[in-house]
C-alpha cells in the first residue's frame, strides 16, 4: 500500500513539473517595442484625415536599454478642423495587434512629448491590458504640425515587472533586443513620404559581433551607426526593424539596475539625443 501511495505521489509530482515546464515554454515573449504615434480614436471605416509625411527615429543602444528620439510630421488633408489624440503604446502592446503569436512590449518609460516645440504633459491611460501615453492637439485645415517624443525601454528579452525609479535588482547578462514597429504607422492617411532610422551603438556593442544581428539587412553602416531610409511607402510588418544582441560586459553595478538606467538616460542621454537629431537637420 505504501508503495502505491509513493507511486501516485511521484506521478503527481511529475505532472506538476511537466505543467510548469509547459507553461514556461508557452509564455509570451517580451521585447522592447519602439512605436510610432498611434491613433486610438474611433474612426470606423473612415481613414484618418491626417497624413504622416515624415517619420524619424534616432535610437541610442546600450547594454541594457535603448533611448529613443521620435519625430513625426503630420498634415491635415481635410477642409475641416481636426482634434487629434496622439498615443504611444507602452506595456502590454502586441506587435501584431490582436493577432496570435506576437511578442508583447515590456514597456516604454519616462515619456516626454512636444507638439510644435511646445512641451506637453502627457496623459497615462490604461486601456484593457495596454498602457498608453497620450496628448491632444488641434489641426486647422491643411495645417502641418511636428510631434516629437523622447522615451526609453530596457531591452532584456524577459518581462521585468518593476518601477524604474525604485527597482535596484541587477539586470543580469543575457540576450537583448528591440523592434521598431513601423507597420502601425500605416494607420494614417495615404503613403508616408519618408522614414529615416538611425541606430547608434554604445557601450562597446559591435555591429559585426557574433551576437549582433539587424534586419532588414538593407542598412547603411558607418562606424557604429546603422541607418535605414525608406521613401513613399505604406509600411507593413516586413518593414519593421529588429535588432538582437547580447549584454556580455554588464559589470558596472552603477548602471545595470532599472533605477540607475532611468537616472542615467533621463539626465544625460535625452540631451544627447536631441543634439544628435539637430545635427542631422544641419547635414
Amino acid at each position: 500500500m505504501l508503495n502505491s501511495y509513493r507511486f501516485i505521489l511521484n506521478c503527481l509530482l511529475f505532472l506538476s513539473f511537466t505543467n510548469l515546464y509547459n507553461c514556461e515554454a508557452q509564455s509570451d515573449g517580451y521585447i522592447a517595442i519602439i512605436p510610432p504615434f498611434h491613433s486610438r480614436q474611433e474612426i470606423g471605416s473612415t481613414e484618418s484625415p491626417l497624413q504622416l509625411l515624415h517619420q524619424r527615429f534616432v535610437v541610442f543602444v546600450y547594454q541594457n536599454a535603448v533611448a529613443v528620439y521620435s519625430e513625426s510630421n503630420f498634415i491635415n488633408q481635410s477642409e475641416n478642423v481636426v482634434e487629434q489624440e496622439f498615443a504611444l503604446p507602452s506595456t502590454g502592446h502586441d506587435e501584431n495587434g490582436i493577432a496570435p503569436g506576437g511578442r508583447i512590449s515590456n514597456g516604454i518609460l519616462s515619456v516626454q512629448l512636444w507638439i510644435q516645440n511646445e512641451r506637453l504633459n502627457s496623459k497615462f491611460i490604461q486601456d484593457g491590458s495596454e498602457d498608453w501615453y497620450t496628448a491632444q492637439t488641434r489641426f486647422a485645415p491643411h495645417e502641418k504640425r511636428k510631434v516629437k517624443a523622447l522615451f526609453w525601454a530596457e531591452t532584456s528579452l524577459t518581462d521585468i515587472d518593476s518601477l524604474p525609479g525604485l527597482d535596484t535588482t541587477i539586470i543580469v547578462n543575457g540576450k537583448r533586443g528591440f523592434l521598431i514597429n513601423l507597420a502601425h504607422a500605416a494607420v494614417w492617411n495615404n503613403i508616408i513620404e519618408s522614414i529615416d532610422i538611425y541606430v547608434i551603438l554604445k557601450d562597446g556593442i559591435l555591429p559585426n559581433g557574433e551576437t549582433f544581428s539587424a534586419k532588414p539587412s538593407n542598412y547603411d553602416l558607418k562606424d557604429s551607426t546603422l541607418s535605414w531610409s525608406m521613401n513613399n511607402l505604406e509600411p507593413s510588418s516586413s518593414d519593421n526593424i529588429e535588432i538582437l544582441y547580447e549584454s556580455l560586459n554588464n559589470s558596472d553595478s552603477t548602471k545595470n539596475t532599472m533605477a540607475k538606467l532611468s537616472t542615467f538616460i533621463v539626465k544625460h542621454t535625452y540631451d544627447q539625443l536631441i543634439y544628435f537629431a539637430t545635427q542631422l537637420d544641419e547635414l
